[in-house]
């Protein structure tokens, strides 16, 4: 029997969220996630020198890296088909086969790292580890993975209020748990279990969403009949094959920066460490935005694709171009607050112990921008199933982002590395227009003006607030950079949430 033929449910009513309270819920979480996680950023700073918070940044990194390798990018599939196999009643067959192999995949990694921990240690740290910190990196990624599929599953439901527990829960408890244990113990070893402890609590929100809203149907089959492995591979593999080499090669630009400070800065592997540490540091506030993007592009997946699948490309587009423009506006705003406040953050809250951190940030958070627009963008191409060109779209900014950094680290140090990761950017998310264009998603001159206009923050406050404010009433009083569609659609969805607030206006743009 063809899979054509296979009964299907009508659409869920009200399983899921929809887009506008999913985008909403989603922004107002991720505010008070991205304030614990700036609160935790600085605690970690405080309480560790930058040979230290590098090592904690490597670590880190190696995370970010590990788990998308380790699940072979299996759980990013669920937003593109968790819809698809429960609409048709094999939601739990799908689920279990993928987190079998997940499982299988985790633990090979593992295993890998166990038989080689020399050689592990000095890859992410730049010298040899004892066995038990090596251990204890293996124990903290299993946690990692382990949140990180749920995760998966529960962004696939559309179930954005639990995802966004999921994530604030976390964030939180790593917050606590970190800066306590920073308290008590001082070094930053104890941030591994710390990590692991608060991955393990934030499952609870996402498994409670699952029992609650679609536990009968993983407990019971309602498939009119058995689905076959070799046809739930077929229909997935192409999709996990392509979004794991999306996430390897993401991940891949996003730390690579860090290592290649390690290993080819001069001086050894704690001046390594040390540089390390202060871009970690200097990245805390431009992270805050990168972060932002990140779960936006999330949630937006499986909303752009039902549009997608619907044949509504035209909403793609749409929806696509309101949050790009949203986007800049908003990063270039929190850019020019971040340099407001960093001489204080910089001076006062670390002592001056991280000058070279503070001298980066300007160009920091551009690179930060460029990449969570690159984030968000990329999900016209993963709805269109054009996961091929993505890849080699990635492939090369990456390989740009190699050569510039070997270059410019051995000549310019951390600053070097910072300069050569927004250039690789730059071009990464220009070739993305490019071929968003090509396929049918044709951005105005306006949404592509504003993302560039992005590039002014590196010259400072002064002149980034001139340019927000000149940006600002173009948007709001002429058709150059938004038509009068788009600036209604945004003040229906922010004016009634500000008037609760007692914000008594009606448009959020100058007359």
């Amino acid at each position: 029997m063809s899979s054509a033929s296979v009964a299907t449910e009508p659409a869920s009513r009200s399983v899921g969220d929809s887009f506008a309270i999913g985008v909403l819920v989603m922004l107002v979480v991720s505010v008070l996630q991205r304030c614990v996680g700036l609160i935790r950023g600085l605690g970690f700073c405080h309480f560790l020198s930058d040979v230290e918070l590098g090592q904690w940044a490597l670590a880190n990194s190696f995370f970010t890296i590990a788990v998308p390798i380790a699940v072979l990018g299996l759980p990013g599939s669920f937003g593109k088909f968790v819809e698809y196999f429960r609409r048709r009643g094999q939601l739990g067959i799908y689920v279990g086969r993928v987190g079998a192999v997940s499982a299988v995949g985790l633990c090979a990694v593992c295993l890998v790292i166990f038989m080689y921990p020399g050689s592990f240690s000095w890859f992410i740290f730049g010298e040899e580890k004892a066995l038990s910190l090596v251990a204890a990196c293996v124990l903290t990624l299993a946690c990692v993975t382990l949140f990180s599929f749920v995760s998966e599953l529960v962004t696939g439901l559309r179930q954005v209020r639990a995802v966004s527990a999921m994530q604030f829960t976390q964030s939180l408890g790593f917050a606590v748990l970190g800066l306590v244990g920073l308290a008590l113990y001082r070094s930053w070893f104890v941030l591994l279990p710390c990590f692991a402890i608060a991955s393990l609590i934030g499952l609870v929100p996402g498994l409670l969403a699952i029992s609650q809203h679609h536990g009968d149907e993983f407990s019971r089959p309602k498939a009119s009949r058995l689905l076959a492995a070799s046809e739930l591979w077929q229909r997935i593999l192409p999709f996990a094959a392509m979004l794991w080499g999306i996430n390897l090669l993401s991940n891949l630009f996003e730390v690579s920066d860090r290592y290649m400070l390690l290993h080819l800065i001069s001086g050894g592997e704690t001046v390594g460490q040390a540089a390390v540490g202060q871009y970690h540091c200097g990245r805390i506030l431009p992270n805050l935005l990168t972060s932002v993007a990140m779960t936006l592009g999330s949630i937006m997946l499986p909303y752009l694709s039902a549009d997608w699948e619907a044949q509504q490309h035209h909403k793609v587009t749409a929806r696509l171009r309101q949050v790009l423009q949203s986007a800049s506006i908003a990063f270039l705003g929190l850019s020019i607050a971040a340099m407001v406040v960093s001489p204080w953050l910089f001076a006062i809250a670390f002592g001056a112990r991280y000058d070279a951190a503070a001298a980066i940030l300007p160009i920091s958070l551009l690179q930060a921008s460029w990449v969570g627009l690159f984030l968000i963008a990329q999900s016209y191409l993963l709805c269109a199933e054009r996961g091929r060109t993505l890849v080699v779209l990635l492939f090369v900014g990456l390989l740009l982002n190699f050569a510039l950094n070997w270059w410019l680290i051995l000549q310019y140090g951390l600053s070097g590395a910072v300069v050569a990761t927004t250039l690789a950017g730059m071009v990464s998310l220009l070739l993305l227009f490019w071929q968003m264009g090509k396929l049918g998603c044709n951005l105005p001159r306006g949404t592509l003006v504003l993302c560039m206009s992005l590039a002014v923050v590196p010259a400072g406050p002064i002149v980034a607030s001139v340019a927000f404010a000149i940006l600002v009433v173009l948007a709001g009083r002429t058709e150059w950079l938004l038509s009068a569609n788009d600036r209604a659609e945004i003040d229906a969805m922010l004016i009634p949430k500000l008037n609760r607030f007692g914000v008594a206006i009606d448009s959020v743009w100058p007359r």
